[in-house]
């Protein structure tokens, strides 16, 4: 497991080669008193998931080949990103996911483990991220973009939810407006396919009257 994890491998990690898919109970007990295991689901061969993204469109993956058997609580009982989100989702009734589409990749795990409950998977809707002018998620190292620090500039609410607007391909062009305004036009087939970037025209539409 040491070797394969330092491998060249994706963002969502090195496949699971099911080294201790096979143990025996006794193999099993001696190793858990080595080290604490992590569990994982059981992902069978050929196990392959299905979905339409309303913002991706058609999905496909085959989860034994992408990730394997994924963890669902580490070693040091944290439980995985992957199972606490269901069981949020599943707590509180949720149908539909809109998120970025930097979490695509989660998603046929995470219609594995609804199913594992017997429960019916959420619409998922994966929307493309708002990029920095390096083409690289934004984030803190790109500077003073957070929404504290824009609206600490003095950047006026309209004209940043009309470029976000704009952006996502609710409106033809970027022009002051606000998110009541944007309730009766919002459909997810205007949402653009295509990342945008933050650069230094947009930063200074915000700050123009």
């Amino acid at each position: 497991l040491r070797s394969i994890a330092s491998a060249p491998h994706g963002s969502d990690g090195p496949i699971y080669p099911g080294t201790c898919r096979r143990l025996t109970q006794s193999e099993q007990q001696q190793r858990s008193q080595e080290k604490s295991p992590a569990f994982r689901l059981k992902v069978s061969q050929g196990t392959v998931v299905q979905q339409h993204d309303e913002v991706a469109g058609l999905q496909r993956e085959d989860v034994a080949q992408t990730t394997g058997d994924f963890i669902v609580a580490r070693a040091d009982g944290v439980v995985s990103y992957q199972l606490a989100v269901v069981v949020d989702d599943l707590a509180m009734g949720v149908t539909h996911v809109l998120r970025g589409d930097d979490l695509l990749g989660s998603a046929p795990r995470q219609i594995l483990l609804h199913r594992t409950f017997g429960a019916t998977p959420p619409t998922f809707a994966h929307v493309p991220l708002i990029l920095g002018e390096d083409g690289v998620r934004l984030a803190k190292r790109h500077g003073a973009v957070a929404l504290r620090e824009l609206r600490e500039s003095g950047i006026d609410a309209k004209q940043l939810v009309g470029w976000l607007a704009w952006s996502c391909g609710m409106r033809d062009r970027p022009e002051p407006t606000t998110a009541m305004e944007l309730i009766a036009e919002f459909s997810l087939q205007s949402i653009t396919r295509e990342a945008t970037r933050l650069d230094a025209s947009a930063l200074s539409f915000f700050s123009s009257p």
